[in-house]
């Protein structure tokens, strides 16, 4: 079982949540895991012109992901993103 199947089977059981509260955390998985697949995309390219896009995607995806986390807090839904990342901010740049 996959993070994403994991997320779902626990909101699926915390029936604390309101039905936006759990699609707001849906959309913050989803952020997350688009953030990892930003990170896996430009260690692979390796045309210039695909670096500068693969890091526009991953700062759009980020930029996502603090909107959707700040949401959340406005919403009363406390979301610990310790460890979330585990190799956030280790993607070497090129220049």
């Amino acid at each position: 079982m996959n993070k994403k199947s994991i997320v779902r089977v626990l909101l699926m059981r915390n029936s604390k949540y309101t039905k936006q509260q759990k699609k707001l955390l849906r959309d913050i998985e989803d952020a997350r895991q688009e953030i990892e697949r930003c990170g896996i995309y430009f260690n692979t390219v390796k045309d210039s012109h695909l670096i500068d896009y693969a890091i526009h995607m991953e700062e759009a995806a980020k930029a996502k992901y603090i909107y959707l986390l700040s949401e959340a807090k406005k919403n009363g839904i406390k979301i610990k993103v310790e460890n979330m990342f585990e190799n956030f901010g280790t993607i070497k740049r090129y220049s």
